[in-house]
């Protein structure tokens, strides 16, 4: 009997101690795979965090390459700081702002994943200081880094633009672009000789000659009132106007004659203020040769000694921009969208009013 219950006591022993070595084995293998678990997560988080930090996006090339070559668009009419109703100051959809692009530069250079730029150009050109903010930027960025900027034009890069690019180390342009218009357009406005009426507001229906009109501008200081449609500018009022310009348009030939080591009788008495197809262009020294945006990138990469080595990387887009482009690629335009391009448009129109511009259209078709 007693050998009965000795056996029995030590079958259960044994299948206790059984239990309690498989549940703490069971326990230390959750430690395990939740430490291992945290790890992966902990590991992924910070991979996230990373990606979140990192000012930019990517575009093409090797995604994992330490070597980075950015992309940088200047597209639009060129501005010089952004208004402070907008929540990006490098650029708008159709805007830049040059003022934004020499901010960013100025970062750039301190980033040494970043071994090279390369400036997209599809622009008519905008306000002076701001073409000029933009080629600051980039002299600023070689200076400080010896690192190549390549300006790429797809399609258009006219006054303005002329102004900003020739601070590149290269310059290529597309097949079928346009390149050129160095010249200054100044202050313009309307006169209305003897109105009797207008129809829909000043801007708004034209003027008509039935009916009467009054309008009074109060001001102090003789041409305080210039731009008045209701009176012509004098003749000293014109010359003081045209002074400015030709001091502008002189500053603008030597920069170009400066940079892309061009003769300024070249610029004045042979190219004038014309666009250029990209052999004519190539010919004056406006551009180094035609590439398209492939090949570009791969002379910039051997400017900047990468090889193929390297991941194209742009800057990341405010997502309120993002969502604005990603209206326009769907032909659809928020309401948002809608006011900030028209206040951006009547900024402009205000100094067009007022400065020279280095703009290459029709104003008019913009402003009145």
């Amino acid at each position: 009997m007693n050998s009965f219950w000795t056996a029995s006591l030590r079958i259960i022993g044994k299948a206790c101690f059984a239990l309690i070595s498989f549940l703490v084995l069971v326990y230390l293998a959750g430690v395990f795979f939740a430490s291992l678990g945290q790890g992966i997560g902990a590991a992924l988080f910070k991979e996230e965090r990373q990606a979140a930090r990192d000012p930019y996006t990517y575009v093409a090339g090797n995604k994992d390459s330490k070597n980075r070559l950015l992309y940088l668009p200047v597209e639009g009419i060129i501005l010089g700081s952004a208004p402070p109703y907008l929540s990006s100051n490098l650029s708008l959809p159709g805007v830049t702002f040059g003022y934004g692009v020499k901010d960013l530069l100025q970062k750039v250079a301190k980033d040494d994943s970043v071994k090279g730029v390369m400036l997209w150009l599809q622009t008519p050109g905008g306000t002076i200081f701001g073409s000029q903010a933009i080629f600051d930027g980039v002299k600023a960025y070689r200076q400080a880094t010896g690192k190549p900027v390549v300006a790429y034009i797809e399609g258009l890069s006219a006054s303005g633009g002329v102004m900003a690019m020739v601070g590149a180390d290269a310059i290529y342009a597309d097949q079928g672009s346009a390149v050129g218009s160095i010249g200054v357009l100044g202050p313009a406005w309307f006169f209305y000789d003897k109105p009797k009426a207008t129809q829909g507001g000043l801007f708004g229906g034209g003027v008509v000659t039935e009916g009467g009109i009054e309008r009074t501008i109060i001001s102090a200081g003789r041409g305080k009132d210039l731009g008045n449609p209701f009176r012509r500018p004098t003749p000293q009022e014109i010359g003081n106007l045209q002074k400015g310009v030709d001091i502008e348009y002189g500053r603008f030939v030597k920069h170009v004659a400066d940079n892309r080591k061009m003769s300024e009788s070249l610029i004045r008495e042979q190219m004038g203020a014309q666009v250029f197809d990209n052999q004519t262009a190539q010919d004056y020294g406006l551009i180094d040769g035609t590439l398209n945006r492939d090949d570009t990138i791969a002379k910039l990469a051997e400017l900047a000694k990468v090889g193929e080595d390297y991941q194209l990387v742009r800057p990341k887009v405010d997502r309120g921009v993002f969502f604005d482009r990603l209206f326009g690629a769907l032909g659809l335009q928020s309401l948002e969208q809608t006011q900030l391009r028209q206040q951006v448009q009547r900024d402009f129109c205000e100094t067009v009013a007022r400065l020279p511009v280095a703009y290459h259209g029709d104003i008019a078709r913009l402003c009145w």
